[in-house]
C-alpha cells in the first residue's frame, strides 16, 4: 500500500476512534471528549487537504499543512503536560489561547509543547523547527522561486507559478510525517477511551445522544 492510501486509511481509522470516544463510558460526555474530537476533526481535514495539494502538484503549500498537523499534535499532547486537566480545558473552552495557560510560570508556548511531545515522539522538535520556515515567510520561498538558468551567464532563473518543489522521495517523507503525526492522535485518544471506560476520569458528565 502506498503512502497516499495509508493516509486515507488512517483518516478512516480516525473516524472510528472518534466514534469510540463518543461511545466510551456508556456514551458519557466530558470536556476532554470535545477537545479531542475537535482536534481529530481538524486532523482529518488537514490530511485530506495534504493529499489534494500533492495531487494538484502544489507541494509548496502541502509542506505548510504538515506544520499545521504538527500544531494539532502538540496541542493534543498538552493534556498530558498540564497538572489540572479540568482547569486547562476550562481555560480553552472560554476561548483563551493555549499559549496563555501556564504551568507555574511556564506558559504553554509552541516551543515548550513541542519539546514535551519530542519526549514521546523523538524527531518532533527537529520537524517543527524545519517546518516553521514554511509557515513564516523565509528564504525557503526564495529557494522555491529560483531554478537552474537557461543562459550560461545567468546565476539562476526565477520561476513564478510553479509550486511542485518536492521530488518523489521527499513527498513520501512528508507523507510518512503526516502518518506519524496521526499516530499521536490515535495513541492519546486510545488512552482517553481506556480512561472513560474504566471511569478513571472524575468529572461531571453529560451524555452523548448516540443513535
Amino acid at each position: 500500500m502506498n503512502n497516499r492510501k495509508k493516509l486515507k486509511e488512517q483518516n478512516k481509522f480516525l473516524l472510528k476512534i472518534a466514534e469510540s470516544i463518543i461511545r466510551a463510558g456508556n456514551s458519557s460526555a466530558y470536556s476532554l471528549d470535545f477537545f479531542i474530537l475537535s482536534i481529530i476533526n481538524r486532523a482529518i481535514s488537514l490530511n485530506k487537504a495534504f493529499i489534494l495539494l500533492l495531487k494538484n502538484k502544489n507541494s509548496l503549500t502541502a509542506i505548510s499543512i504538515v506544520r499545521l498537523q504538527l500544531d494539532n499534535a502538540i496541542r493534543l499532547n498538552s493534556i498530558n503536560v498540564v497538572d489540572n486537566k479540568d482547569d486547562f480545558l476550562e481555560h480553552f473552552f472560554e476561548g483563551k489561547p493555549i499559549n496563555k495557560y501556564k504551568i507555574g510560570k511556564q506558559p504553554l508556548s509552541d516551543k515548550f509543547l513541542v519539546k514535551e511531545l519530542d519526549k514521546d515522539t523523538p524527531g518532533a522538535l527537529d520537524l517543527y523547527n524545519y517546518l516553521c520556515d514554511f509557515i513564516h515567510f523565509s528564504d525557503k520561498y526564495f529557494q522555491a522561486t529560483k531554478t537552474s538558468p537557461k543562459k550560461e551567464e545567468a546565476i539562476f532563473r526565477i520561476i513564478i507559478g510553479e509550486f511542485n518543489v518536492l521530488n518523489e522521495n521527499e513527498k513520501n517523507a512528508f507523507y510518512e510525517n503526516m502518518i506519524s503525526i496521526s499516530k499521536t492522535f490515535i495513541r492519546i485518544s486510545k488512552d482517553w477511551i481506556d480512561s472513560k471506560n474504566s471511569m478513571l476520569y472524575k468529572n461531571t458528565a453529560a451524555n452523548f445522544n448516540v443513535s
